[in-house]
């Protein structure tokens, strides 16, 4: 299933923020970032907003 054109996958997520997916389950978990939505099913993927993505970036940039 194609990821809807104004979010992102998990998969892209986790490279932009140069994390792996159990570190963004982590965070979702602790509510560090909420996904935007949840595809179907019992294992479904999370899908994000690009603008929440960045957020978590700047402050790894400014932090650093």
């Amino acid at each position: 299933m194609p990821t809807p054109p104004n979010l992102m996958a998990s998969k892209d997520v986790c490279l932009a923020l140069d994390i792996n997916r159990s570190t963004l389950t982590r965070w979702v978990e602790r509510g560090k970032i909420t996904p935007a939505f949840r595809l179907p099913g019992e294992n479904g993927a999370f899908l994000f907003y690009p603008a929440d993505v960045d957020r978590l970036r700047a402050a790894a940039i400014s932090a650093a």
